[in-house]
């Protein structure tokens, strides 16, 4: 039978990776700019994913990750393109998704990690847990061939 200490470590290794996936950590910061082409006609592009301007935009801390989404009309022309913190009814992916709808489609890019809403892919953001995950299990592996 495990030892007091044994058990004392391992319920704090399962605490700590339990917390790591239910707590969404620290804010990450998201770009933030729009773009409707027939609503602002006069207005510069330089959000949509073949001008984007970092320097242009604005920025954000955002607890639950960024989103980048574009709305494109029935005959797939851009109705409107946004970059702005998730939602709660975002869908977290870490890559872009499109919705099709009757009259409109969306294409909507998630991520989870600072700055990952720029025009760049958003299919390699990594999850925040991976880290403390490895953490935790080296350090519990480390303490069990110790004893």
């Amino acid at each position: 039978m495990a030892s007091l200490p044994h058990l004392h470590l391992l319920f704090l290794t399962l605490l700590v990776l339990l917390a790591s996936f239910v707590t969404p950590g620290c804010a990450v910061d998201c770009f933030l700019c729009s773009h409707s082409p027939r609503h602002n006609s006069s207005r510069e592009d330089a959000c949509t994913d073949f001008v984007f301007s970092s320097d242009r935009a604005g920025l954000l801390s955002c607890m639950l990750g960024c989103e980048a989404v574009a709305t494109y009309d029935s005959n797939g022309e851009l109705e409107n393109f946004h970059r702005n913190c998730a939602t709660q009814s975002t869908i977290m992916t870490n890559t872009c998704e499109t919705y099709n709808m009757r009259i409109i489609s969306r294409r909507v890019c998630s991520c989870d990690t600072s700055y990952c809403n720029t025009a760049v892919a958003t299919t390699t953001s990594r999850s925040r847990g991976a880290p403390l995950l490895t953490l935790c299990l080296a350090l519990g592996l480390g303490y069990i061939l110790a004893t």
